[in-house]
């Protein structure tokens, strides 16, 4: 009986890449590795996971040094991302090749050593974030770049939900004080948020318990990263919840002196020491 079932899912193998040759006579989805990245590039899922079947290899890479993965991630195809992770040979923390830069909306992201986990997090896909932490993708894995890691990327981008997500997840339970984690130069999500005006984000990571205060290795706080960047609400917020505007950084330097903002000078001179 076994031999006849093993032959029945050979006969089905079969038939389903002759549909695919059928479908396309020109071979672009063949079964070699180019025709599995066209398939997955154009939206063809069932061909796609048809191939994924058959592949020795689920690790391959295109010719920019994109996993399967990674490329799955990138189109937002949860169905192919769920059947390369049903494998057993998956690798769930491959990396991007250094120099790997992305171009989104005519801004550049540096993704040097991305993870599919932090290629998710950019994207802001949040449901592929939930399957790949199910999965067990390790929610420590840093970029090439300065040691981001997945909270830190999904903050800077204002992807509160992701946050969520992430702050929500059996993995985040064994790191301890996840919601501060540093990454290479001392800066915590809280600050990644506040330097790029997420106010989402910033509410959110505060809400779990993020620790207004704390500075980087230059000594620049949340507050510091607010006011540089010009983010009155922002600032308003923190203030609001008690960020402290005398705290110094290595130059010296308050919050308010970092701003070129009247308003947020005026803010600002409020709550500070002179």
């Amino acid at each position: 009986m076994r031999k006849i079932a093993l032959l029945f899912i050979i006969l089905f193998n079969i038939l389903s890449i002759s549909n695919i040759y059928a479908q396309n006579n020109n071979q672009k989805y063949n079964t070699d590795n180019q025709g599995l990245f066209n398939a997955l590039k154009d939206g063809k899922t069932d061909i796609a996971i048809n191939i994924i079947k058959l592949v020795t290899n689920v690790n391959i890479k295109d010719e920019y040094g994109w996993s399967l993965l990674h490329r799955a991630v990138q189109y937002n195809n949860k169905e192919v991302v769920k059947e390369l992770l049903e494998n057993k040979k998956i690798d769930m923390e491959v990396k991007l090749p250094k120099d790997t830069i992305i171009t989104n909306d005519n801004e550049k992201w540096y993704a040097d050593g991305d993870t599919p986990l932090l290629l998710a997090c950019y994207y802001g896909y949040n449901e592929i974030v939930k399957i790949l932490l199910d999965y067990g993708a390790n929610l420590e894995a840093k970029d090439d770049i300065d040691s981001a890691m997945a909270i830190h990327i999904a903050a800077s981008r204002g992807y509160s939900d992701i946050i969520e997500t992430i702050m929500q997840s059996y993995a985040a339970k064994k790191i301890n004080n996840l919601v501060d984690i540093e990454d290479d130069t001392g800066t915590t999500p809280l600050m990644w948020a506040s330097m790029n005006n997420e106010i989402a984000a910033i509410n959110t990571l505060l809400k779990y318990g993020a620790n207004i205060n704390a500075q980087d290795y230059d000594g620049w706080s949340a507050l510091h990263f607010a006011s540089a960047s010009q983010s009155y609400k922002a600032v308003e917020i923190l203030l609001k919840n008690n960020a402290n505007a005398n705290l110094e950084n290595v130059n010296d330097g308050k919050a308010v002196d970092l701003t070129t903002d009247t308003d947020i000078v005026e803010l600002l001179s409020k709550y500070t020491n002179r």
